[in-house]
């Protein structure tokens, strides 16, 4: 029995120039991941298009048929994905160096032996595989950063790959790269089993 494709549709965000204020920038990055959404739901044959969350700021619920859906946007890229049989989390992250003082506080040191180097502080691309892996995997668990203890990277089997845990459950994140953005899924089967995930991103000039 075949299983389910994902989409994860990735767009540039609109409307960012620094002379527009802040609150037009985002509102324009929603309406983004909006759009980004709907095109996964086309994509990937849902029969609903309507999407709520729980509050203003609250979590996605599930479609009427019990699609789960999530969203990710930035002043660079939106990411959107919609699922039958899993819940899904989707983030993404400008690639770019942090404070150490913030990755000692999010990675603890087995963490970044995995991501990093040995001894040595995480790169660019380490904190940013590491952050957005937890993210996805929080966001599909539906609880978002008050979960942030109970996430742990225990290992990357490849440069596109890593294995999270939460509360001692394993779940995997997928990763793909756009420009200087990296952009990651975590998909926990429900009822679903994952065929292969399609990321539909920006061609490249």
């Amino acid at each position: 029995m075949s299983g389910h494709p994902l989409y994860v549709v990735v767009r540039p965000t609109p409307d960012q120039e620094r002379e527009r204020p802040a609150p037009e920038r985002v509102a324009a990055q929603r309406s983004a991941a909006r759009a980004a959404l709907a095109v996964a739901a086309e994509l990937a044959d849902c029969p609903d298009r309507a999407f709520e969350k729980s509050g203003p700021r609250g979590k996605p619920l599930p479609t009427a048929a019990g699609w789960r859906w999530s969203i990710s946007h930035d002043a660079g890229l939106v990411a959107a994905v919609v699922a039958p049989g899993f819940r899904v989390g989707v983030d993404l992250e400008r690639i770019a160096l942090r404070r150490r003082l913030l990755v000692e506080r999010v990675a603890d040191p087995d963490e970044r032996a995995i991501l990093g180097e040995g001894d040595e502080p995480l790169d660019a691309m380490g904190f940013a595989r590491l952050w957005t892996a937890k993210e996805a995997v929080l966001k599909a668990e539906t609880i978002g950063l008050p979960g942030l203890g109970r996430c742990r990277v225990v290992g990357a089997p490849s440069s596109l790959e890593v294995d999270v845990t939460y509360g001692g459950e394993p779940r995997t994140v997928l990763h793909t790269r756009v420009d200087d953005r990296l952009v990651s899924l975590c998909a926990v089967p429900l009822d679903g089993r994952l065929s292969h995930v399609v990321w539909d991103v920006p061609s490249r000039s």
